[in-house]
């Protein structure tokens, strides 16, 4: 503005001055800085510029680690052109942006609008969203106005972990509280004819059989039953890995896979009991933490399962080693508070001491070190049915990625040697997919 009122005495004195004098070179002069104001002039922004801008986020309920789309509108809602308008979205400190720019610079005329998209990595939590600052210039670039203005549709990324729909085949939602097994014995379902034997009940004997042939045969039905299903999350700080900057570690990811299993878990009707391995007690609901280990069943009064899976989580969004690889633990677990006192053996006897005799064991863990297949021989040599859930953060294209991934692997094995089932999840993919292509084998006639 100070220039241009200076262009503006400029001109005047030159005028003056050449009409004074009669000389024609300095009225030609006068035409510089006469020209710097007339542009000035027909480029000065409107009296009251309006700009709206409105957000939306695809998928506005995501799961941790996935990518959300976010898009930006902005619209001039006045009549006069706007020559240079530029839009920064207020993107919370907590999510990063992997693609795109939450940046846009344009032109709009009256009533026109421009689109730009940019995706962030979910992480568990709600994050709001600041208003996008709008900075206006006027074509000379002379004239500015910058203002917040608030934005229109989604105004907070919810991540909050609660499943959308039932990970778990639906026949598991119509016969809650049993699991059949490979033995005859009483229930509905025909399983083989033995020899009868004396005592066998009469309304369990084969008599068409008996008619045919002339001997006694006793019918056996596949025996079912109750099963109590103990969710376990390896919140330890060893799991506290990421695959790439901005993404959740892979006990976030642990976590939230056994929030996903107990939702679906509950809402079909089955007893579900969960512990937590690496937490801090003092947290309403948790109950006593011993050694980093906290547990809640429906038994014991005063526990609640979700303030378990909620402590497992915050563990998680704590910081740890970076880098998709992660590296094997000490000797000992550290406890939630960084202490190191309880061995890894000790952990896995405190799991299984707390375990009904029937109770079938799904361990949720990034597999980042030994320490799972310590537990899963130890569940094995007690007779206990286990499944593994782990988030695979490998894959890096660099030496430690490979060794990382080759680790895992092993790993894997390891589980399945011991006898039990590993849903390998690769967090590319929806968990819900994982879970209904491998949990099906195991929990499709719970």
């Amino acid at each position: 503005m100070t220039d241009r009122y200076g262009a503006l005495g400029a001109v005047l004195f030159l005028t003056a001055v050449g009409l004074l004098f009669a000389e024609p070179a300095l009225l030609a002069a006068a035409a510089v800085p006469l020209v710097f104001v007339v542009y000035g002039a027909v480029s000065a922004l409107p009296p009251s510029p309006a700009v709206g801008v409105e957000r939306s986020l695809s998928p506005e309920d995501p799961p941790p680690g996935s990518r959300v789309t976010v898009t930006l509108t902005v619209e001039n809602d006045g009549e006069a052109l706007l020559p240079d308008v530029r839009v920064v979205d207020g993107v919370p400190n907590e999510l990063s942006v992997v693609e795109g720019s939450p940046r846009v610079a344009c032109s709009l005329r009256g009533g026109e609008s421009t689109t730009v998209e940019y995706e962030v990595v979910a992480k568990r939590g709600e994050y709001g969203f600041e208003s996008p600052t709008v900075r206006l210039r006027s074509l000379s670039a002379d004239r500015r106005a910058t203002a917040s203005v608030p934005a229109e549709g989604a105004t907070t990324l919810d991540c909050t972990g609660r499943a959308p729909q039932s990970p778990l085949p639906e026949a598991a939602q119509f016969r809650a509280g049993t699991l059949p097994t490979d033995r005859g014995g009483s229930g509905i379902e025909f399983h083989s004819v033995r020899e009868y034997r004396h005592g066998d009940p009469l309304r369990r004997i084969d008599w068409r059989r008996y008619a045919k042939t002339g001997e006694l045969g006793t019918v056996e039905f596949r025996e079912e039953r109750a099963v109590r299903i103990s969710l376990v999350v390896d919140a330890r700080s060893v799991g506290r890995v990421i695959r790439e900057p901005g993404y959740p570690t892979g006990t976030e990811l642990s976590a939230y896979a056994a929030r996903r299993l107990y939702d679906s878990l509950t809402d079909a009707g089955h007893e579900v009991s969960v512990g937590a391995v690496g937490v801090d007690g003092g947290a309403p609901g948790l109950g006593p933490v011993t050694a980093g280990l906290a547990w809640a069943s429906p038994d014991d009064a005063g526990t609640d399962p979700v303030a378990v899976l909620d402590a497992a989580m915050r563990s998680g969004a704590g910081t740890g080693p970076s880098g998709p690889a992660g590296r094997r633990s000490d000797p000992v677990a550290a406890d939630g508070a960084g202490r190191y006192s309880a061995p890894r053996a000790s952990r896995a006897e405190a799991i299984v001491s707390r375990l009904r005799p029937n109770a079938h064991v799904v361990l949720a863990t990034p597999l980042v070190d030994d320490w799972p297949l310590e537990l899963a021989r130890t569940l094995a040599v007690r007779g206990h049915e286990f499944t593994v859930v782990s988030p695979n953060l490998t894959g890096a294209d660099t030496p430690g990625g490979t060794v990382a991934g080759v680790e895992r692997s092993l790993r894997v094995r390891d589980v399945e040697t011991a006898g039990g089932s590993v849903v390998d999840w690769d967090v590319d993919r929806p968990l819900g997919v994982a879970l209904r292509e491998s949990l099906h084998r195991l929990l499709g006639g719970v």
